[in-house]
């Protein structure tokens, strides 16, 4: 059996082939199959991963409470008797590694109201500090 080929001078060249060569391929290619001992780089991109979730996770929250300080000032600005936005819980996700080194996909709150209860903390003790100041000098 004889196959043409036409080289670039468009002059036909037989090449002799086989039978054997002559054969229908119904199969796909296998996907590239990495050596199950290889697992140091997917180790590395899992980690990655983990830490560009985490990282995102953490700007999302930073950009909620940013989105709650907004709010908090247009809704003094504007019409304080009419609610513009209204909280409930929300968390992002977060993944965390345990000792043994495995994943554990979870949510994290996002503390919407720490701001808050951290200056009224303050301003308490600030009072209080105020308040023995005041006793003292008397």
């Amino acid at each position: 059996m004889m196959r043409e080929i036409k080289d670039s001078d468009k002059k036909p060249v037989a090449i002799p082939i086989s039978p054997l060569q002559v054969k229908t391929i119904t199969t796909a290619i296998a996907p590239l199959q990495f050596p199950e001992h290889d697992i140091g780089n997917e180790w590395e991109r899992l980690v990655v991963q983990v830490q560009c979730i985490n990282q995102m996770a953490a700007q999302l929250e930073a950009m909620i409470l940013e989105f709650k300080t907004i709010a908090g000032t247009l809704q003094k600005k504007s019409q304080p008797y009419k609610s513009i936005c209204q909280y409930l819980p929300v968390s992002v996700p977060w993944i965390l590694q345990k000792p043994d080194e495995s994943f554990i996909l979870t949510m994290r709150k996002v503390d919407i109201f720490q701001a808050e209860r951290e200056a009224a903390q303050l301003a308490q003790q600030l009072r209080q500090h105020s308040k023995k100041k005041e006793w003292r000098s008397q």
